[in-house]
């Protein structure tokens, strides 16, 4: 097996690697990069290894961003220093992780865990010909929080405290009940994918609205609606002409009476008055 460690931490770097040896001598360090800029530079001009280890906080920036720049179709495997909290956060995106300090157990079972998908999924890890059958296979689960970076710290937001995502100046946020505000690195049509459908609504092209977070919503022009929040919100929340996909803001939300009362009334305002 080859496999490519991305680590900042010399040391750390050195001794994943002898671990790795340790408990596989037929494994191939194929090199050791220490940040975004020197992997994305390796992954563009060498074939995919057959699995990554990856830190997640390099020296010029979180190692999501080499994702951005390359399609890495090998399993990753994380390794952080963060708590269990944390590595919630990205748990999702990774086959597995290995949470610093680590020891030789906790490599043994993170490479126990590839070769099981591997034997699983029948995965097959020809450089020439890269095989996505594990991503394609595995089951798309929600995800309970998102890792974002703020005043020079990573830390995790619970998905239930997210009033709503929403794009400003070419950039995704997150806007959560205590009205908070944190970029993130993903469009809303990733995090669309991300979350849980029947939590969510995708209102237009710039809001992705938390259904418990809706407090009122009211017609507007030209056949449009107009929802108003419980958080604040500086921009004018509309829903373009009714399709057949927005009768599901009647559905969705747990607390959905008040929610569907205002789609009925706006249906029959406009059935009376055409």
């Amino acid at each position: 097996m080859k496999i490519l460690i991305i680590e900042d931490e010399a040391r750390t770097a050195v001794d994943l690697a002898q671990t790795l040896k340790k408990i596989n001598p037929q494994i191939m360090i194929l090199n050791i990069l220490d940040s975004i800029s020197s992997t994305v530079t390796y992954l563009k001009t060498n074939s995919m290894p057959d699995l990554i280890y990856m830190d997640i906080q390099l020296s010029d920036g979180p190692s999501f961003d080499i994702f951005k720049e390359v399609n890495i179709t090998c399993p990753v495997i994380f390794c952080t220093a963060y708590d269990e909290y944390a590595v919630e956060a990205f748990k999702m995106n990774g086959i597995y992780f290995i949470l610093k300090p680590f020891d030789m157990e906790s490599v043994g079972s993170s490479l126990a865990k590839v070769d099981f998908l591997k034997s699983h999924y029948q995965m097959n890890y020809s450089n020439n010909e890269p095989n996505n059958t594990l991503f394609k296979t595995l089951p798309q689960i929600n995800r309970s929080s998102f890792l974002v970076h703020h005043k020079g710290k990573m830390f995790p937001v619970s998905v239930t405290d997210i009033a709503y995502f929403f794009i400003a100046d070419e950039l995704s946020f997150i806007f959560t009940f205590n009205e908070q505000k944190y970029i993130i690195d993903h469009s809303l049509e990733e995090l669309e994918k991300m979350i849980d459908p029947n939590k969510f609504y995708r209102a237009n092209r710039q809001f992705l609205i938390n259904f418990e977070a809706i407090k009122e919503v009211e017609p507007y022009f030209n056949r449009k609606l107009l929802i108003k929040l419980s958080v604040q919100c500086n921009t004018s929340i509309i829903v373009s002409k009714l399709k057949k996909q927005n009768s599901k803001l009647g559905y969705q939300s747990v607390d959905n009476a008040r929610f569907y009362s205002y789609y009925v009334r706006f249906n029959l305002y406009h059935l009376v008055t055409r």
